[in-house]
């Protein structure tokens, strides 16, 4: 039988992050590079010295693949929906709505990717 959710906070932030944190196979080192902060912020995160501002607690959440509530404690789904991209995109609105939705590391390799078409286009001296 599938778990109720009750949407009542059970936990704390430190608790859960630092739960995400053990669970992860990455260092606080590479966690922190990821997240762009110090190695003594993640600890001071993880021991409840510190809490992070809201703009990084979805960064936090992004980067796990966890949900923003599940993290801030509340008894609810753990694991957030990727977006279904798909192959072929008919307009650009529906290419920004696709990428507003992506998580910052998503976001950044679909940049790169046609960042390197737009140089081989140019390399081939053809416009767009």
């Amino acid at each position: 039988m599938e778990k109720e959710y009750t949407n009542r906070k059970v936990a704390t932030f430190q608790q859960r992050f630092s739960e995400i944190c053990d669970s992860n196979p990455n260092n606080a080192s590479f966690i922190a590079e990821q997240l762009h902060v110090s190695r003594q912020t993640v600890s001071a995160w993880k021991s409840g010295y510190r809490s992070p501002k809201a703009p990084t607690i979805v960064a936090i959440a992004d980067y796990f693949g966890i949900t923003i509530e599940w993290l801030m404690g509340f008894d609810c789904v753990k694991e957030a929906k990727k977006p279904d991209i798909p192959v072929f995109l008919p307009n650009n609105e529906k290419f920004t709505k696709i990428m507003a939705n992506m998580t910052a590391q998503e976001y950044e390799t679909v940049v790169r990717i046609f960042e390197k078409a737009y140089e081989r286009i140019k390399e081939k001296g053809e416009s767009i």
